[in-house]
C-alpha cells in the first residue's frame, strides 16, 4: 500500500506540475520565436492582395496590441484594412466586450462599404462567433484561432484558476472585470446562447486549433458549424507562428474567392 500511495502521489505531483508550470514554459519558449514570421516568404513575398478588404482583429484574454502586432502587421502587409477591436486586456464582462466590438465592426463596415472578415484569437474568437451570429449582415467570414467555442471555459485548470480570481475581484465591484455571474447570470445569458446557437449558414467559418495547445482544450475548438484546420503551435503562437499564419492566410484567400453577400453603402 505504501508503494501504491507513493506512486499515486508522484502521479498527482506530475499532473499539478504539468497543469501549473508547463503552459507558462511552453508559451515562453514560443514567445521567443515571434520574429520568425518576418523572414518567412509569407512576409517577404506575400501571395495575397486583399485589396483593402476590411478585417476586424479581436484579441483574447490578457492580449495586448503588442502581442498582436505580428498578426496585425501581416494583415496590413497583405492589404487588409485591419483594425483592432477595443477589448482592452480581454478580461471584462463578455457581453460588454461584444457590444464594444460590434460598434467597432459597424463603423469599419460602414466606412468601407463592405462586410468585414473577423479574426479572433482565444476569447476573441468567442466574441467573434457571437458577433457573426448576431450580425451576419456585417460579416464576410469568421476565423478563430485556438478559441474554446463549444465550452465557455474549455481551458487549462491553471487558467481557470486565474479566471476565478479575476471573477471574484470583479464580483466585489472592481470595474472593468468579468464577474462570477458572467458564467451563469443574466448579464451574459444571451452571449452564452449565441455562442452555442445556430451559426448563419451564409457566413464562412473556420476554426484553427492545435493539439499542442496547453492553454485551451483543443477539443473545445471543434465547433460543429466550423471548418476545422489543425496546426502545430503553442496557444499564443497561433497569432505569430509561420505554421499558423500560413493556415490563416490560406483560409482568408479562400474566403476572398467567395462572392460577398452584399455591398453596403458607406455612411
Amino acid at each position: 500500500m505504501d508503494n501504491l500511495t507513493t506512486v499515486a502521489a508522484e502521479f498527482l505531483v506530475r499532473r499539478v506540475v504539468d497543469w501549473l508550470h508547463l503552459p507558462l514554459l511552453h508559451e515562453a519558449k514560443a514567445l521567443a520565436q515571434r520574429a520568425e514570421i518576418k523572414i518567412h516568404p509569407l512576409w517577404t513575398a506575400p501571395s495575397l492582395d486583399a485589396q483593402d478588404q476590411p478585417l476586424l482583429l479581436i484579441g483574447g484574454l490578457c492580449s495586448t496590441a503588442q502581442l498582436l502586432e505580428p498578426l496585425h502587421d501581416l494583415m496590413v502587409r497583405l492589404n487588409f484594412r485591419c483594425q483592432l477591436a477595443p477589448t482592452g486586456l480581454g478580461i471584462g464582462c463578455g457581453e460588454a466586450l461584444v457590444r464594444r466590438s460590434e460598434d467597432k465592426l459597424e463603423r469599419l463596415v460602414h466606412a468601407t462599404g463592405r462586410p468585414a472578415i473577423i479574426v479572433g484569437h482565444s476569447r476573441g474568437g468567442q466574441i467573434g462567433r457571437v458577433l457573426a451570429t448576431r450580425r451576419p449582415d456585417l460579416t464576410r467570414g469568421l476565423i478563430t484561432l485556438g478559441s474554446p467555442l463549444t465550452r465557455l471555459l474549455g481551458v487549462n485548470p491553471w487558467l481557470f484558476a486565474q479566471l476565478s480570481v479575476i471573477a471574484m475581484v470583479g464580483s466585489l465591484g472592481v470595474p472593468g472585470l468579468l464577474r462570477a455571474s458572467c458564467g451563469w447570470g443574466s448579464c451574459c445569458a444571451q452571449l452564452r446562447r449565441d455562442l452555442a446557437g445556430i451559426f448563419p449558414g451564409n457566413v464562412p467559418f473556420t476554426s484553427i486549433y492545435s493539439r499542442g495547445d496547453r492553454i485551451v482544450d483543443w477539443r473545445s475548438c471543434l465547433d460543429p458549424a466550423a471548418r476545422h484546420r489543425e496546426v502545430d503551435s503553442a496557444h499564443g503562437a497561433l497569432t505569430w507562428s509561420p505554421r499558423s499564419l500560413v493556415a490563416l492566410v490560406d483560409e482568408l484567400t479562400e474566403m476572398l474567392q467567395q462572392p460577398e453577400e452584399q455591398t453596403l453603402t458607406a455612411s
